[in-house]
């Protein structure tokens, strides 16, 4: 068939076939243009590139892709998948399929969530806005009434629905209950909110199962990663899949507290969620905290790193190009094909594979395990395996004595460096100066030396002084009767 490209008196034609292969070429390969594309059929076809040919080809596109949503949705209604959220539920067979009789799992389902601020839109402003600052951004483009269908784009109204539980900032540095506060300082919305006003959708956040098939994706509007968009995420996987869910988050610490603290706490609590920490993003998270949150140390939680995302957006940045300058509309439009063909035609294809090498995997643990684990433990004097488990009881204990450091002694120790270094430079303004009848100069340079260092000798003394002060004040806060010298025991 053929697919005109004017409703009234058309022209033009596009094949279906040259529609469709385009289509499917252009998953594979994002960077493939339209115009690219048309260059190609008309050197194949020997005719002259005009571009116009580009945009009647744009617009024959957009009618077939039309269709195929349409004939997608009269499928699912006629095989009873007519449900919302019906993709959701079985977005992955490993995931979502129960055999009868199978043994339950500590987590009925492990996801992992992240934010990725390549596929950002530039936001085109009204002249008006453009002198001032401080009011947001108004797009000068109409508003479409065109939806991307399915249950796998969450609308911005539903995003909006957990700005009253988003905390002003999410890095904030005062935490009692997160060991890791304040160490995300490059993620606050003040050092990157100079770009939030050149771009309308800032990026996307997204979350995928264990082995890789795309869940939920929202658009980071005009914003940074804010825990709104974890928050709606967590909402509809909980609403979807119930209890024991597992999710990886590169400051999963972090957005426990915030789930608790939200109007989610008390759900997500009797739902049995558990906010987990990807084995890559360890080394930003402090040791107490990764004992209780990273995949480490997480028991019956296998061989999973929770690090999915970051291989999907190392495949799915290949769209920025393409997606920067467009509308709303077909900003969502190629994210979602996108992820829908690459579930049905990569990960879907390759889960088996994925499956059969974990499998393997699992066994060489297990062979290792009962091979050179006895050997190490033999070496080691361990009789019991119970042993290891009382080993991370008594590194949380001690990590947790850590978390009043002992600002006093440390400082008083500084002082005690400082004040070493008054006295060598005490001691050094102190030295002979030695002059022969051929060196001794009489004049005004000589004064000129003279004042100079009796200038230096009496700063040093008042910096001694000053330093020696603060060291008997310390001695005296914290009760020392005795001095400490660098030969004192640690």
């Amino acid at each position: 068939g053929i697919i005109p490209c004017s409703p009234i008196s058309p022209t033009t034609a596009i094949t279906m076939e040259a529609l469709n292969f385009y289509r499917i070429a252009r998953q594979h390969n994002p960077h493939f243009s339209i115009q690219a594309y048309v260059r190609t059929l008309c050197d194949l076809q020997g005719v002259q590139f005009y571009p116009y040919l580009s945009r009647q080809f744009s617009i024959a596109l957009d009618v077939y892709l039309h269709l195929l949503a349409n004939v997608d949705s009269l499928v699912h209604q006629a095989i009873s998948r007519s449900d919302p959220i019906w993709h959701l539920k079985h977005a992955c067979p490993a995931c979502t399929y129960t055999l009868k009789g199978e043994v339950p799992l500590k987590f009925s389902l492990l996801y992992t969530m992240d934010g990725n601020d390549s596929l950002k839109r530039v936001l085109k402003k009204l002249d008006s806005d453009n002198d001032n600052d401080n009011a947001p951004p108004r797009s000068a483009k109409l508003p479409s009434m065109q939806v991307v269908r399915g249950d796998r784009y969450l609308s911005r109204e539903f995003v909006d629905q957990f700005v009253a539980d988003s905390p002003a900032d999410m890095m904030a540095d005062e935490d009692e209950d997160n060991p890791c506060a304040g160490r995300w300082k490059n993620m606050r919305d003040e050092k990157t909110r100079k770009m939030w006003g050149v771009f309308d959708e800032s990026g996307i956040f997204m979350s995928a199962c264990r082995h890789g098939f795309s869940l939920l994706i929202a658009d980071m509007v005009q914003s940074s990663e804010q825990s709104k968009y974890p928050l709606a995420v967590v909402s509809k996987l909980l609403d979807t899949f119930g209890k024991d869910l597992g999710g990886g988050y590169d400051v999963g610490c972090r957005f426990k507290t915030t789930l608790s603290r939200s109007s989610l706490g008390c759900h997500a609590h009797d739902l049995n969620h558990t906010s987990l920490v990807g084995a890559f993003h360890r080394h930003t998270h402090r040791c107490l905290c990764q004992l209780d949150h990273l995949t480490t140390y997480i028991d019956r939680l296998g061989l999973e790193d929770l690090e999915g995302c970051e291989h999907i957006f190392s495949k799915s940045n290949a769209l920025a190009a393409s997606v920067r300058y467009a509308s709303i509309f077909y900003r969502q439009q190629a994210i979602a094909n996108y992820f829908r063909h690459n579930d049905d035609f990569e990960v879907y294809s390759n889960l088996t594979t994925f499956l059969y090498n974990n499998y393997k995997q699992a066994l060489n643990v297990l062979h290792d395990a009962h091979t050179t684990l006895p050997k190490l433990m033999a070496e080691l004097g361990v009789t019991d395996d119970n042993v290891f488990d009382a080993w991370l009881a008594e590194e949380r204990s001690y990590l947790m004595s850590l978390m009043q450091e002992p600002t006093l002694h440390m400082e008083y120790w500084q002082r005690l460096v400082n004040l070493s270094g008054s006295r060598y430079l005490d001691a050094a303004s102190m030295a002979w100066a030695v002059s022969t009848p051929r060196t001794v100069q009489f004049g005004a340079h000589n004064v000129t030396s003279t004042t100079r260092n009796e200038t230096v000798r009496r700063h040093t003394i008042e910096n001694y002084d000053k330093d020696l002060k603060v060291v008997q004040e310390l001695e005296v806060k914290l009760g020392i009767t005795r001095r400490w010298v660098p030969d004192d025991p640690v």
